[in-house]
């Protein structure tokens, strides 16, 4: 009786255990508006902001999110399926908290970083909208045409990375320190758009 009391738990548990990984899938799990894109080209990121080496530290946190992450292969333009576009548009900074006896001057800056980004086509230099509408266009599906309502457009737009900016006598270098957390942020959400849609 003691040891049946002592098992009925442990196989609760084990039960549990085994259902809350049923929705887990292995594998490509990305959009269906990626259909037919393995292979990405990933260019440096324009910068039309002052801040000076800010693309390259943006483009490398994408990088390296991309290959975290799995889902694309990081390839040469020639051999991709599709060209990762990437903007740097702008920074602002806003204050989080002020000095305790003066309140012009900031003890604590909340930093944005807006980068816009898109998909071309490798060879045409078109944005890309959504492979599997034009897969089955080209295939001669003609009930899923570009322009139908219920078709799903790939994303494409703006991440915001964001941070907090420590001012302190080191203000040069506590900046730069936050622009890089910042991109790893922003390089994190633009790659969760391409995995997982959102």
């Amino acid at each position: 009786m003691n040891r049946f009391l002592f098992l009925l738990p442990a196989c609760c548990f084990a039960l549990v255990g085994l259902t809350g990984c049923a929705g887990y899938r292995l594998g490509d799990v990305k959009p269906s508006a990626y259909e037919g894109i393995n292979n990405l080209h990933v260019p440096v990121f324009k910068n039309k902001t002052l801040e000076p080496r800010l693309s390259s530290l943006v483009t490398n946190a994408v990088l390296k999110e991309l290959q975290v992450d799995g889902t694309y292969k990081i390839t040469n333009r020639s051999n991709s399926d599709a060209v990762l576009v990437g903007v740097i548009r702008d920074i602002r900074k806003t204050q989080l908290r002020a000095q305790r006896f003066d309140t012009l001057s900031s003890q604590e800056l909340r930093l944005f970083l807006y980068v816009d980004f898109h998909l071309e086509d490798p060879s045409t230099g078109n944005v890309i909208r959504n492979t599997a509408i034009t897969r089955a266009i080209q295939v001669g599906d003609k009930s899923k045409t570009a322009n139908s309502d219920d078709t799903v457009l790939a994303y494409q737009g703006t991440v915001v990375g964001q941070t907090i900016q420590y001012v302190d006598a080191s203000f040069q270098i506590a900046e730069r320190s936050a622009f890089s957390v910042a991109a790893q942020d922003a390089a994190a959400k633009l790659v969760s758009h391409l995995a997982n849609g959102f």
